[in-house]
């Protein structure tokens, strides 16, 4: 066995050299089909980066004129963020709003005396209000800092309570609330009560001090004095030039942590246009009659009448004052402002004095009633009968004006006064600040540069898929080495597709169109902004990238743009012109309903995808039948080489014999 020769394996006669020459010529059919292949792969590539560049420049056009489009961004620009800043949404309008920040919104901080530090908390029901929330827990007599855990465990959110070391022996319990306002007020209940009166967080107190009665008016406030009012359900109504006292009974003895509260509401009557008087007319007399003498009419002589020299009556007085409201006669309150909501005042110790005896209103005003309720010397700290011993702060509303009209809320993060705009309270001042609700400009110039940058993405593409000249990519200066690498790979590859003509012209064409716009020819080119293929100008000699398509933006031209109307730049880029609030025209729209064609589902990239991803199958299966045929090709060699060899070596064999028999028989 030893002398088989078995071919492609220990053939000595060069048959797999000659067997594999062979079967190269025959595989030539066979490279020629898998180069064919990797093209179609390359194209489909190309085609697959396409659709995602048109992808984008459709989703850039989308957002200039879709229902997210920047044009409805706002921004708000407060004069002083220190004082108060805002945020605006898409539903805000443009508008300046002035503010006057009187007081901050707050809530209850408390703390106890000074601890030992093993004070124990009794065995209870503990329970706190926070508004009209409640905290409330069983608690076993243990150590104040597992009961300041339990709490804080159990708060749901609405306490917070930790103990500071204030000596090397004692502690302090801070107990605060979290919620802000005065109607989130802390107050103890059940067994905190006396936890609280036991610590030094509370003690007990009168809430209200005393309260004005208003059955009790006087009226003798002056010689002259009108008092046309009317008394109902403790609601006082004061006519105009109408004056009365209101006493407190006895009066009210003011300390620091008193208040005086009071609220008044302004109703403003009609006033009817003055029309002067004209002078009369005098007496009306009767005809004096007449007689007749023998035919002959006489008459009577005309009664006269001498009437006095006549001056017309002066102009009614018209006073207006809202300096009305006095205390103990002579200490003029704060002056009211000319609004017909109510208004509640909220004066201190320090403003009042030691002693309330009435409140003094003096109606002057020809054309007001004056409105007043709930007159009372009160502790605004006071809840449920005990106040704080040692308030670190205490639950206050924030107070504000919003165009000289008084507004109170319970947090310092207010959005609903003004439509689509959070105001954010920082800061208590007398200064009075502007917010400006503008367009969000950086916004839209932000989707305009992404609009260009996609639209030239399109257009670079198109220029490299379609030309031989490496003069389009070297001129694409902010290219990378290595993208400028793969971008000459692609040069040329569909050179002389009219689909990629028709794209880039059509293209061209909508970035040049006239739009209708709310500015006339004023604003209906794109180039009218600072987008054209030239913004910047020439300059000294022919640049060729300029002449291919591509836009530039003139920042200065666009920002001046931005400055003046945005809602015509708006129109430009997507409008509606036949009322049906849908949008039917502008630049990025028809970008987008044309791009749509290109790449929607069943669209021309997709059906071109489609037709390669046929071809490639096509090739495929061509790649498999030709490389069985070589494979039956390759073993039909082989079997008839070792044929050949065989009979070779047969022959071989033969011719051995003979030379052997010869050389025996001459011996």
């Amino acid at each position: 066995m030893s002398d088989i020769s078995i071919p492609g394996v220990n053939s000595k006669y060069g048959t797999d050299k000659m067997i594999e020459g062979l079967m190269d010529a025959e595989r030539i059919p066979l490279r020629r089909l898998e180069d064919q292949k990797e093209t179609f792969g390359e194209q489909k590539e190309v085609w697959q980066e396409l659709s995602a560049t048109l992808s984008r420049f459709k989703e850039s056009s989308k957002l200039l004129y879709g229902f997210q489009n920047p044009f409805q961004e706002h921004v708000a620009e407060s004069s002083d963020e220190t004082i108060a800043g805002a945020t605006a949404g898409r539903d805000s309008v443009n508008e300046i709003i002035k503010i006057n920040v009187n007081q901050l919104a707050s809530s209850d901080r408390f703390l106890s005396s000074s601890l030992p530090k093993d004070f124990r908390v009794p065995e209870g029901i503990y329970t706190f209000g926070v508004g009209d929330n409640e905290v409330t827990f069983k608690f076993k007599e243990n150590r104040l800092q597992t009961f300041v855990e339990a709490l804080n465990k159990r708060s749901k959110g609405l306490l917070k309570a930790k103990l500071i070391n204030d000596s090397a022996d004692t502690i302090v319990f801070m107990l605060e609330a979290t919620k802000t306002g005065s109607s989130n007020k802390l107050d103890f209940r059940d067994e905190s009560v006396e936890l609280g009166i036991s610590t030094g967080l509370i003690r007990t107190v009168n809430e209200s001090i005393s309260t004005a009665n208003l059955a009790s008016l006087s009226t003798n406030t002056g010689n002259n004095s009108n008092t046309n009012y009317k008394l109902l359900n403790d609601i006082l109504t004061l006519e105009p030039e109408s004056e009365v006292k209101i006493p407190f009974s006895p009066p009210a003895s003011m300390k620091e942590n008193l208040v005086l509260e009071y609220t008044v509401q302004i109703k403003n009557l009609d006033q009817s246009e003055y029309i002067p008087q004209t002078k009369p007319q005098g007496p009306q007399i009767d005809s004096p009659g007449s007689i007749s003498f023998e035919g002959i009419k006489i008459d009577n002589a005309t009664s006269t009448v001498k009437l006095p020299e006549w001056t017309p009556p002066p102009k009614p007085v018209f006073i207006d004052s809202l300096e009305i409201m006095y205390l103990n006669n002579d200490i003029v309150l704060p002056k009211l402002k000319d609004i017909e909501t109510e208004q509640k005042f909220s004066i201190p110790y320090s403003l009042t004095g030691n002693r309330i005896d009435s409140i003094d209103i003096k109606n002057i005003n020809t054309h007001r009633q004056i409105i007043v309720s709930e007159i009372k010397v009160m502790n605004p700290d006071a809840r449920n009968g005990y106040e704080p011993v040692n308030p670190v702060a205490s639950a206050l509303d924030s107070k504000l004006e919003i165009d000289g009209i008084p507004v109170t809320r319970e947090t310092n993060s207010i959005d609903d006064l003004i439509q689509g705009v959070t105001l954010n309270l920082n800061s208590v001042s007398s200064k009075e600040i502007e917010i400006e609700i503008k367009p969000d400009k950086d916004s839209i110039k932000d989707g305009i540069i992404a609009f260009i940058g996609n639209y030239n993405q399109v257009m670079q593409n198109i220029h490299i898929l379609t030309s031989n000249d490496p003069g389009v990519i070297s001129e694409l200066e902010y290219l990378s080495d290595e993208e400028k690498e793969d971008a000459k790979k692609k040069l040329g590859i569909f050179q002389g597709d009219m689909t990629f003509s028709q794209l880039k012209n059509r293209l061209q064409q909508i970035a040049m169109n006239v739009y209708e716009t709310t500015g006339g020819s004023n604003l209906s080119l794109l180039a009218q902004i600072g987008i054209s293929t030239n913004s910047s100008g020439f300059g000294g000699g022919v640049n060729k990238s300029k002449l291919r398509g591509y836009l530039e933006i003139n920042e200065d031209n666009l920002d001046e743009a931005l400055n003046g109307n945005v809602l015509q730049i708006k129109d430009l880029f997507g409008s509606d012109t036949d009322g049906d609030l849908i949008i039917d025209s502008g630049a990025a729209f028809e970008m987008d309903r044309y791009i749509n064609s290109y790449t929607q589902i069943g669209g021309l990239v997709a059906t071109r995808i489609s037709g390669i991803d046929n071809k490639i199958n096509r090739t495929e299966t061509d790649i498999l039948n030709m490389e069985r045929k070589l494979d039956d090709k390759e073993l039909e060699l082989r079997i008839k080489f070792g044929r050949m060899e065989s009979a070779l070596k047969t022959m071989e064999d033969s011719s051995r014999s003979i030379e052997n028999f010869s050389n025996n028989n001459s011996r």
